[in-house]
């Protein structure tokens, strides 16, 4: 099919799936804003993903591609941050809901990319019937 193929929808299949994660661990550190002793956590998928397509020359296949882009990894990271609380505590609520709302827009983004392309797709094969 070919949506397997495609090596746009596969960097954006893995975006959607980064970017829902560290929208979950945003979530996860401002819920235990409170907690005393909790260390905040990150996701890290760009640099993975950069890391791997790097050495990309234009002679490599699609398929090479695709699967350099499937194999990369989603790193859940803690923050090794020094706390200015007492109670150990280091999530900055300001730079969460900072890093939430980026995150969000970013979401928003790839799934119009996502429903663009379906559009597109479909637009193909209703006017290929005509």
């Amino acid at each position: 099919m070919i949506i397997e193929k495609n090596i746009n929808f596969a960097m954006l299949n893995k975006s959607i799936d980064g970017l829902w994660l560290r929208q979950q661990i945003s979530m996860e550190n401002i819920a235990n804003y409170s907690t005393p002793g909790y260390k905040s956590k990150y996701v890290d998928f760009e640099s993975q993903l950069k890391n791997k397509l790097t050495n990309i020359s234009e002679k490599d296949k699609s398929s090479t591609i695709k699967e350099k882009i499937q194999s990369s990894n989603i790193i859940i990271g803690e923050n090794d941050e020094q706390s200015l609380r007492l109670d150990g505590n280091n999530v900055d609520l300001e730079k969460e809901n900072l890093q939430l709302a980026k995150t969000q827009l970013q979401y928003m983004y790839t799934v119009t990319e996502i429903n663009s392309y379906f559009s597109k797709l479909s637009s193909v094969i209703s006017e290929g019937k005509k």
